[in-house]
């Protein structure tokens, strides 16, 4: 109780104070003494993290977490690299922003190391904030492009958080939720090829894709105001899937067919997570528009646009505008900058490749052991490892509970909101040794869980703040993975019925 008297005296004095003030409390006296400011929208875990070294998060009581979802995704250098905060650093010295009438060099050469390493023709860039940002961007430019003002996106595909990238994520394709309205029009969606789970009920690949097929009969003459198609190529949110390359070499023939735009979203997979510096690389199409967030930023808020020279001469022509208070901001390019130079120089394109085969082989050795565990996939350090359909009849909050169980031995990680798959997306850095620990505490986690030790009480996060959240979620249960799941299912439920329909004609 020392810490926490000392510490409930009014904070004051300089910096080095109220720092060593912080340094004598644990991670449940920090949520009690300085929680109540904090809105809290969605429950956090009890670990308060004071900093990040390499792969791992060290908490306020000395803890350390293996992160293998590299922060939200972003952190693909791992958390404090020197390299990294030095290029920050030293910019930080020179100029953070500008606003959106000057650039500075560094904004320059940022751009044209951007445009080095993306596929194809893709060299004209605007430098943002956040992939929502870049999203909507990316569907002006499309709109202006093509005089369109239609969207095409997966059914369980995940773009953003701003109103036009929400509505088009299957994320908020759930009535009664007012904060979703008014929904802009010409949203459109596609079947997603769940090959495992065929929608139409054949198999892959000599279905020859004829899911898209039924999606596009099913979009109708809406398909003639679509401006662009707009696609993941590791729909991660909606269950870690891996769409096929024969799949999405014919939708963008289909783009190309119908006069949409193609634009790519690689907030997870760029620079290097899926074993080349952009994903797409796998399927042999060059997109119109590259969107690169998350990984770009390295867990800095760095998001850009990219385009080709023929795109970027129609907006020109149009007289296409876009402005945004930290658009091409130097602090922003210089995050961009520094990734990629890391990555190339560490050769984390290649070592992505290398520690994801033996990740994806650990986990298919781990199925062998465990029931629970159905299918093992991946590309890359983009790995799905999904739960048995009945284990989680049995146990709706299977992949929560496994979560927290690994949470609580010193291991992060998240899960997808349909079937549901456990999420292994690491920093790229990470070593065999490091592998090793997380299977290990996987292991024992599905262990525990099997022998039916798992109790909902004990796993339930125990701060001031979440533990009410948590109940206000799950009307007195702790059951928030159905609430969240409730989400992502309406849209396969109302697609189920529209096909059905259709069939049926």
């Amino acid at each position: 109780m020392e810490p926490v008297a000392r510490s409930e005296r009014k904070a004051g004095g300089d910096a080095n104070e109220v720092e060593l003030h912080l340094k004598t409390l644990t991670n449940l006296d920090l949520w009690r003494l300085h929680g109540d400011n904090l809105l809290v929208v969605q429950p956090f875990m009890d670990s308060v993290i004071v900093r990040g070294e390499g792969c791992y998060l060290v908490d306020a009581d000395g803890r350390r977490i293996l992160d293998m979802a590299a922060g939200q995704f972003c952190s693909i250098l791992g958390h404090s690299n020197r390299t990294f905060t030095e290029r920050l650093q030293k910019q930080l010295e020179s100029g953070i922003h500008l606003g959106d009438q000057y650039v500075s060099p560094n904004v320059l050469h940022a751009a044209a190391r951007l445009a080095s390493v993306t596929p194809g023709a893709l060299n004209k860039v605007l430098f943002l904030s956040t992939g929502s940002e870049a999203n909507e961007c990316a569907m002006r430019i499309a709109k202006t492009v093509t005089g369109r003002t239609g969207m095409l996106g997966y059914s369980r595909g995940y773009y953003g958080i701003s109103l036009a990238t929400r509505t088009l994520s299957s994320i908020s394709e759930h009535s009664g939720k007012v904060d979703f309205e008014p929904a802009p029009v010409h949203q459109h969606k596609l079947l997603t090829p769940t090959c495992q789970r065929c929608p139409i009920g054949l198999t892959h690949p000599s279905c020859e894709v004829a899911c898209l097929g039924v999606s596009l009969d099913m979009v109708g003459d809406h398909l003639k105001n679509v401006a662009a198609v707009i696609v993941e190529t590791v729909v991660s949110a909606g269950g870690m899937i891996f769409p096929p390359k024969d799949f999405v070499q014919a939708l963008h023939a289909e783009a190309r067919r119908s006069g949409a735009l193609f634009i790519v979203d690689e907030a997870q997979t760029g620079f290097g997570r899926c074993g080349r510096w952009f994903d797409i690389e796998h399927y042999e199409v060059e997109p119109d528009i590259l969107v690169v967030s998350k990984t770009a930023g390295n867990g800095y808020p760095a998001a850009a646009v990219v385009i080709s020279d023929r795109i970027a001469g129609q907006l020109e022509t149009a007289g296409f505008t876009h402005l945004s208070s930290h658009q091409n901001d130097p602090l922003a390019a210089a995050a961009v900058h520094a990734v990629i130079d890391v990555v190339q120089e560490e050769n984390l394109v290649e070592r992505s490749a290398s520690a994801g085969a033996y990740l994806v082989e650990q986990l298919r050795e781990l199925q062998t052991r465990h029931a629970a565990i159905v299918d093992v996939r991946g590309r890359g350090l983009m790995i799905g490892m999904e739960l048995a359909e009945e284990h989680v009849r049995r146990n709706p909050d299977l992949a929560f509970h496994l979560t927290l169980l690994c949470e609580q031995r010193g291991l992060h990680i998240t899960f997808t909101y349909y079937e549901p798959v456990i999420r292994f997306i690491p920093p790229l850095i990470i070593s065999r040794n490091e592998i090793d620990t997380a299977i290990g505490i996987v292991d024992e986690a599905l262990g525990i869980i099997a022998q039916g030790k798992a109790s909902a009480a004990e796993l339930s996060p125990r701060n001031t703040r979440s533990g009410p959240f948590v109940r206000r979620m799950s009307g007195g249960g702790l059951h928030p993975v159905r609430l969240a799941r409730k989400m992502w299912t309406t849209s396969p439920e109302q697609w189920t019925g529209r096909l059905r329909r259709f069939l049926s004609k």
